[in-house]
Protein backbone atom coordinates (compact mmCIF):
# COMPACT_ATOMS: atom_id res chain seq x y z
CA UNK A 1 0.00 0.00 0.00
CA UNK A 2 2.87 2.59 1.03
CA UNK A 3 4.23 1.66 -2.56
CA UNK A 4 1.07 2.26 -4.39
CA UNK A 5 0.96 5.14 -2.50
CA UNK A 6 4.12 7.07 -3.12
CA UNK A 7 3.63 6.07 -7.09
CA UNK A 8 0.11 8.14 -6.85
CA UNK A 9 1.50 10.83 -5.20
CA UNK A 10 4.68 10.85 -7.87
CA UNK A 11 2.49 10.29 -10.65
CA UNK A 12 0.74 13.78 -9.29
CA UNK A 13 3.84 15.77 -9.04
CA UNK A 14 4.43 14.93 -12.91
CA UNK A 15 1.79 16.73 -13.98
CA UNK A 16 2.06 19.51 -16.86
CA UNK A 17 2.51 22.54 -15.03
CA UNK A 18 -0.20 25.15 -15.23
CA UNK A 19 0.44 28.84 -16.76
CA UNK A 20 1.58 31.56 -14.72
CA UNK A 21 -0.85 33.77 -13.82
CA UNK A 22 -0.90 36.72 -16.52
CA UNK A 23 1.03 34.18 -19.06
CA UNK A 24 -1.09 33.96 -22.34
CA UNK A 25 -1.08 30.24 -22.99
CA UNK A 26 0.11 28.58 -25.87
CA UNK A 27 -2.07 28.72 -28.92
CA UNK A 28 -1.59 26.47 -31.79
CA UNK A 29 -4.46 27.69 -33.96
CA UNK A 30 -2.54 31.00 -33.59
CA UNK A 31 0.78 30.36 -34.90
CA UNK A 32 -1.02 28.43 -37.80
CA UNK A 33 -2.60 31.02 -38.91
CA UNK A 34 0.78 33.24 -38.94
CA UNK A 35 2.53 30.37 -41.16
CA UNK A 36 -0.88 30.63 -43.35
CA UNK A 37 -0.50 33.76 -43.69
CA UNK A 38 3.42 33.98 -44.38
CA UNK A 39 2.95 30.75 -46.85
CA UNK A 40 0.17 32.92 -48.66
CA UNK A 41 2.25 36.45 -48.77
CA UNK A 42 5.28 34.72 -50.05
CA UNK A 43 3.37 32.76 -53.05
CA UNK A 44 1.85 35.77 -53.96
CA UNK A 45 4.88 37.58 -54.12
CA UNK A 46 6.58 35.02 -56.32
CA UNK A 47 3.67 34.88 -58.64
CA UNK A 48 3.67 38.51 -58.86
CA UNK A 49 7.73 38.32 -59.48
CA UNK A 50 6.90 35.55 -62.03
CA UNK A 51 4.29 37.70 -63.86
CA UNK A 52 6.42 40.78 -64.03
CA UNK A 53 8.72 38.78 -65.38
CA UNK A 54 6.87 37.20 -68.39
CA UNK A 55 5.09 40.40 -69.20
CA UNK A 56 8.70 42.23 -69.33
CA UNK A 57 9.97 39.35 -71.34
CA UNK A 58 7.06 39.68 -74.40
CA UNK A 59 7.00 43.77 -74.86
CA UNK A 60 10.72 43.76 -74.63
CA UNK A 61 11.33 41.29 -77.85
CA UNK A 62 8.21 42.74 -79.28
CA UNK A 63 9.93 45.72 -79.76
CA UNK A 64 12.34 43.98 -81.62
CA UNK A 65 9.98 42.10 -83.19
CA UNK A 66 10.91 38.93 -81.74
CA UNK A 67 8.27 36.57 -80.28
CA UNK A 68 9.24 35.32 -77.12
CA UNK A 69 8.50 31.90 -77.29
CA UNK A 70 10.98 31.64 -80.09
CA UNK A 71 13.60 31.89 -77.28
CA UNK A 72 12.74 29.74 -75.09
CA UNK A 73 13.20 32.13 -71.83
CA UNK A 74 13.73 29.68 -68.58
CA UNK A 75 12.21 30.48 -65.07
CA UNK A 76 15.70 31.97 -63.85
CA UNK A 77 15.84 34.62 -66.94
CA UNK A 78 12.06 35.12 -66.34
CA UNK A 79 12.23 35.83 -62.20
CA UNK A 80 15.77 37.55 -63.18
CA UNK A 81 13.77 40.49 -65.26
CA UNK A 82 10.92 40.15 -62.22
CA UNK A 83 13.23 41.26 -59.49
CA UNK A 84 15.23 43.75 -61.41
CA UNK A 85 12.07 45.27 -62.85
CA UNK A 86 10.10 45.54 -59.66
CA UNK A 87 12.71 46.08 -56.79
CA UNK A 88 12.60 49.37 -56.53
CA UNK A 89 8.29 49.31 -56.75
CA UNK A 90 8.91 46.88 -53.74
CA UNK A 91 11.27 48.84 -51.55
CA UNK A 92 8.98 51.70 -52.17
CA UNK A 93 5.81 49.46 -50.73
CA UNK A 94 7.40 48.32 -47.99
CA UNK A 95 8.75 51.43 -47.03
CA UNK A 96 5.08 52.87 -47.00
CA UNK A 97 3.54 49.85 -45.16
CA UNK A 98 6.57 50.08 -42.38
CA UNK A 99 6.02 53.75 -42.19
CA UNK A 100 2.05 53.40 -41.49
CA UNK A 101 2.79 50.88 -39.01
CA UNK A 102 5.08 52.80 -37.25
CA UNK A 103 2.85 55.71 -37.43
CA UNK A 104 0.00 53.68 -36.54
CA UNK A 105 1.54 52.10 -33.58
CA UNK A 106 3.01 55.63 -32.27
CA UNK A 107 -0.45 57.20 -32.25
CA UNK A 108 -1.91 54.64 -30.48
CA UNK A 109 0.60 54.89 -28.01
CA UNK A 110 0.58 58.47 -27.39
CA UNK A 111 -2.79 58.85 -27.78
CA UNK A 112 -4.45 56.34 -25.39
CA UNK A 113 -7.60 54.17 -25.80
CA UNK A 114 -10.32 56.73 -25.82
CA UNK A 115 -8.83 59.54 -28.18
CA UNK A 116 -7.38 56.01 -30.39
CA UNK A 117 -10.75 54.90 -30.81
CA UNK A 118 -12.46 58.72 -31.46
CA UNK A 119 -9.75 58.83 -34.12
CA UNK A 120 -11.04 55.56 -35.50
CA UNK A 121 -14.66 56.09 -35.33
CA UNK A 122 -13.54 59.50 -37.45
CA UNK A 123 -11.36 57.41 -39.82
CA UNK A 124 -13.73 54.67 -40.90
CA UNK A 125 -15.90 56.50 -43.01
CA UNK A 126 -13.70 58.87 -44.37
CA UNK A 127 -11.79 55.79 -45.34
CA UNK A 128 -14.89 54.17 -46.44
CA UNK A 129 -15.74 56.95 -48.64
CA UNK A 130 -12.35 57.29 -50.16
CA UNK A 131 -12.34 53.46 -50.94
CA UNK A 132 -15.17 53.41 -53.03
CA UNK A 133 -14.27 56.51 -54.57
CA UNK A 134 -11.02 54.87 -56.10
CA UNK A 135 -13.02 51.49 -57.15
CA UNK A 136 -15.46 53.62 -58.94
CA UNK A 137 -12.42 55.56 -60.37
CA UNK A 138 -10.24 52.14 -61.34
CA UNK A 139 -13.45 50.38 -62.40
CA UNK A 140 -14.10 53.46 -65.04
CA UNK A 141 -10.28 53.67 -65.72
CA UNK A 142 -10.40 49.87 -66.53
CA UNK A 143 -13.65 50.49 -68.88
CA UNK A 144 -11.71 53.13 -70.86
CA UNK A 145 -7.43 53.03 -69.88
CA UNK A 146 -6.30 55.25 -72.78
CA UNK A 147 -6.47 58.37 -70.36
CA UNK A 148 -4.16 56.61 -67.96
CA UNK A 149 -1.38 55.04 -70.59
CA UNK A 150 0.98 57.46 -69.12
CA UNK A 151 0.47 56.29 -65.66
CA UNK A 152 0.81 52.77 -65.83
CA UNK A 153 0.43 50.53 -62.95
CA UNK A 154 -1.73 53.43 -61.11
CA UNK A 155 -5.03 51.90 -61.95
CA UNK A 156 -4.29 48.96 -60.36
CA UNK A 157 -2.96 50.25 -56.98
CA UNK A 158 -5.51 52.51 -56.92
CA UNK A 159 -7.70 49.41 -56.96
CA UNK A 160 -6.03 47.64 -53.90
CA UNK A 161 -6.20 50.18 -51.79
CA UNK A 162 -9.42 51.03 -52.06
CA UNK A 163 -10.56 47.76 -51.40
CA UNK A 164 -8.34 48.16 -48.65
CA UNK A 165 -9.90 51.35 -46.96
CA UNK A 166 -13.54 49.82 -47.82
CA UNK A 167 -12.71 46.52 -46.12
CA UNK A 168 -11.13 48.53 -43.17
CA UNK A 169 -14.06 50.84 -43.13
CA UNK A 170 -16.42 47.87 -42.87
CA UNK A 171 -14.84 45.65 -40.31
CA UNK A 172 -14.87 48.61 -38.03
CA UNK A 173 -18.08 49.35 -38.45
CA UNK A 174 -19.08 45.41 -38.18
CA UNK A 175 -16.75 45.44 -35.08
CA UNK A 176 -19.72 46.67 -32.35
CA UNK A 177 -21.59 44.45 -33.29
CA UNK A 178 -19.46 41.28 -32.56
CA UNK A 179 -17.03 42.45 -30.10
CA UNK A 180 -14.77 39.72 -29.62
CA UNK A 181 -13.27 40.57 -33.09
CA UNK A 182 -13.59 37.74 -34.63
CA UNK A 183 -12.75 37.91 -38.70
CA UNK A 184 -15.23 37.24 -41.00
CA UNK A 185 -13.29 34.13 -43.17
CA UNK A 186 -15.04 34.82 -45.99
CA UNK A 187 -14.65 38.68 -45.79
CA UNK A 188 -11.09 38.45 -45.45
CA UNK A 189 -10.79 36.04 -47.97
CA UNK A 190 -12.94 37.99 -50.60
CA UNK A 191 -10.78 41.12 -49.45
CA UNK A 192 -7.16 39.30 -49.79
CA UNK A 193 -8.46 37.91 -54.23
CA UNK A 194 -9.71 41.60 -54.70
CA UNK A 195 -6.48 43.08 -53.47
CA UNK A 196 -4.46 40.21 -55.39
CA UNK A 197 -6.42 41.42 -58.44
CA UNK A 198 -5.20 44.84 -58.22
CA UNK A 199 -1.88 44.03 -57.80
CA UNK A 200 -1.70 42.01 -60.75
CA UNK A 201 -3.77 44.60 -62.67
CA UNK A 202 -1.04 46.97 -61.90
CA UNK A 203 2.27 44.70 -62.30
CA UNK A 204 1.05 43.69 -65.39
CA UNK A 205 0.45 47.86 -66.70
CA UNK A 206 3.91 48.48 -65.31
CA UNK A 207 5.39 45.79 -66.00
CA UNK A 208 5.12 46.34 -70.11
CA UNK A 209 5.86 49.77 -69.73
CA UNK A 210 9.33 48.88 -68.53
CA UNK A 211 9.82 46.08 -70.77
CA UNK A 212 9.12 48.47 -73.82
CA UNK A 213 11.44 51.38 -71.55
CA UNK A 214 14.34 48.85 -71.19
CA UNK A 215 14.30 47.29 -75.01
CA UNK A 216 14.37 50.94 -76.34
CA UNK A 217 17.23 51.51 -74.27
CA UNK A 218 18.91 48.66 -75.49
CA UNK A 219 18.41 49.81 -79.07
CA UNK A 220 19.76 53.26 -78.46
CA UNK A 221 23.07 52.07 -77.34
CA UNK A 222 23.89 48.93 -80.27
CA UNK A 223 26.48 51.09 -81.60
CA UNK A 224 28.41 50.71 -78.09
CA UNK A 225 28.32 46.88 -78.18
CA UNK A 226 31.18 44.28 -79.59
CA UNK A 227 30.81 43.62 -82.67
CA UNK A 228 30.05 40.36 -83.51
CA UNK A 229 31.51 38.37 -86.46
CA UNK A 230 29.94 35.46 -87.45
CA UNK A 231 31.70 32.18 -89.18
CA UNK A 232 29.25 29.17 -90.65
CA UNK A 233 30.38 26.28 -92.52
CA UNK A 234 26.87 27.01 -95.12
CA UNK A 235 25.52 30.08 -96.25
CA UNK A 236 22.72 32.06 -93.88
CA UNK A 237 21.96 34.55 -96.66
CA UNK A 238 22.34 37.43 -93.89
CA UNK A 239 21.25 40.03 -95.64
CA UNK A 240 20.69 43.61 -94.27
CA UNK A 241 21.44 47.19 -95.15
CA UNK A 242 25.40 47.21 -92.77
CA UNK A 243 25.85 43.23 -92.40
CA UNK A 244 28.55 42.69 -94.87
CA UNK A 245 28.78 38.58 -96.05
CA UNK A 246 32.28 36.93 -97.29
CA UNK A 247 32.93 33.81 -98.39
CA UNK A 248 36.53 32.39 -97.44
CA UNK A 249 39.02 31.56 -99.79
CA UNK A 250 40.71 29.05 -98.23
CA UNK A 251 38.95 25.67 -99.49
CA UNK A 252 39.89 23.76 -96.47
CA UNK A 253 38.27 26.37 -93.89
CA UNK A 254 35.61 24.59 -91.68
CA UNK A 255 33.76 28.07 -91.88
CA UNK A 256 33.56 28.80 -95.48
CA UNK A 257 31.59 32.10 -94.92
CA UNK A 258 31.83 35.45 -92.28
CA UNK A 259 29.29 38.09 -91.26
CA UNK A 260 30.35 41.05 -89.93
CA UNK A 261 28.62 44.45 -88.93
CA UNK A 262 26.35 42.42 -86.36
CA UNK A 263 25.91 42.74 -83.01
CA UNK A 264 24.69 40.13 -80.41
CA UNK A 265 21.53 40.85 -78.84
CA UNK A 266 21.81 38.28 -76.24
CA UNK A 267 21.53 33.93 -76.25
CA UNK A 268 18.87 32.33 -75.18
CA UNK A 269 17.31 28.61 -75.11
CA UNK A 270 19.52 27.59 -78.05
CA UNK A 271 18.97 30.78 -80.41
CA UNK A 272 21.18 33.41 -81.41
CA UNK A 273 19.60 37.11 -81.33
CA UNK A 274 21.46 39.44 -83.89
CA UNK A 275 20.95 42.78 -85.22
CA UNK A 276 22.79 44.87 -87.48
CA UNK A 277 24.93 47.42 -86.14
CA UNK A 278 22.89 50.19 -87.28
CA UNK A 279 19.29 48.84 -86.41
CA UNK A 280 16.03 51.19 -86.31
CA UNK A 281 13.59 50.40 -84.64
CA UNK A 282 11.46 51.63 -88.01
CA UNK A 283 13.48 49.74 -90.60
CA UNK A 284 15.82 47.37 -88.59
CA UNK A 285 15.44 43.62 -89.13
CA UNK A 286 16.21 41.14 -86.42
CA UNK A 287 17.85 37.86 -87.05
CA UNK A 288 17.44 34.52 -84.84
CA UNK A 289 19.93 32.06 -85.48
CA UNK A 290 20.14 27.98 -84.20
CA UNK A 291 23.04 27.92 -81.87
CA UNK A 292 24.78 24.72 -83.81
CA UNK A 293 28.59 23.21 -84.07
CA UNK A 294 28.75 24.56 -87.65
CA UNK A 295 28.59 28.57 -86.18
CA UNK A 296 31.75 30.26 -84.72
CA UNK A 297 31.81 33.89 -83.18
CA UNK A 298 34.56 36.41 -82.21
CA UNK A 299 33.75 39.36 -80.89
CA UNK A 300 36.12 42.74 -81.16
CA UNK A 301 35.32 46.70 -79.97
CA UNK A 302 32.58 48.40 -81.11
CA UNK A 303 33.75 49.96 -84.02
CA UNK A 304 36.48 47.41 -85.51
CA UNK A 305 37.01 46.64 -89.30
CA UNK A 306 37.45 43.48 -90.04
CA UNK A 307 40.15 42.24 -92.29
CA UNK A 308 38.93 42.18 -96.13
CA UNK A 309 39.45 38.24 -96.64
CA UNK A 310 38.83 35.58 -93.74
Amino acid sequence: MSVRRSLRRGHRGLRRPEPAVGEPAADPSRALRLIGTALANTTLLTALLYYFGLVYTQTYFIYFRVHYTLLGQTPDEIFGRGVDGMLLPLTGAAGAVLLFLILTRFLKTRLGEGPWNRLLRICAPVAGVLGLALLVSSTAIALDPEPFRDHPGVPGVGFAIGVLMVLFAWRHWTSRSTPSGRSNVAELVTGYVLVSIGLFWSVGDYSGAVGTSRAFEASGVITTRPAATLYSAESLNLTANGVTQVKCADAESAYKYRYTGLKLLLQSGGQYVFLPGNWRASTGVVFVIPKTDKLRLEFGPPRSVPPPAC
